[in-house]
């Protein structure tokens, strides 16, 4: 945060350290403020109104740190994409009312209890890229929320939603 320290002759070190630690901490109290846990409704509203003002924002951090996650672990992240979509593609297979996939089924029972039995492994030995993958979307989603909740509405939100009526 900037700090605009005016008509000061003498610079003084200490007093600009101690006006800038006090204004921060003054806008941090009238910005952020912990949820109202006893009233849900009033909590609920918060976190609407913030989701939808600050969507823009919210969705390019999302974007930001799944990014910077998959440059990090590019590999864990592919393994684990494609473990979930591999084990997806056989539930979906085995559930399907599809009478393709019906006929499938009983005509190759036993290539079906392999294609189970060959996802699960794979699904179990790439685990922990699956968990990866998992913190890299729960991860951005649980500060978005957190910020959602704890971020008060200042004044131009507020007329932003009264304009919006």
């Amino acid at each position: 945060m900037l700090c605009i320290v005016k008509n000061v002759h003498h610079w003084d070190l200490a007093y600009v350290i101690a006006l800038c630690s006090s204004r921060v901490r003054a806008c941090y109290r009238r910005l952020f403020q912990l949820p109202p846990y006893n009233d849900l409704p009033r909590w609920n509203n918060r976190i609407i109104s913030n989701l939808l003002y600050y969507q823009t924002n919210y969705f390019t951090f999302f974007a930001i740190l799944f990014v910077l996650q998959s440059f990090f672990n590019s590999q864990d992240l592919a393994l684990g994409l494609s473990a979930i979509v591999v084990v997806a593609a056989v539930v979906s297979f085995v559930i399907s009312d599809n009478p393709t996939f019906y006929q499938t089924r009983r005509d190759h029972p036993l290539i079906t209890l392999g294609a189970i039995i060959l996802s699960c492994y794979f699904f179990i030995q790439v685990l922990p890229s699956v968990l990866t993958v998992l913190f890299s979307v729960l991860l951005p989603l649980f500060i978005i929320l957190c910020h959602a909740s704890i971020r008060l509405r200042d004044f131009m939100s507020k007329v932003t939603q009264t304009a919006e009526k």
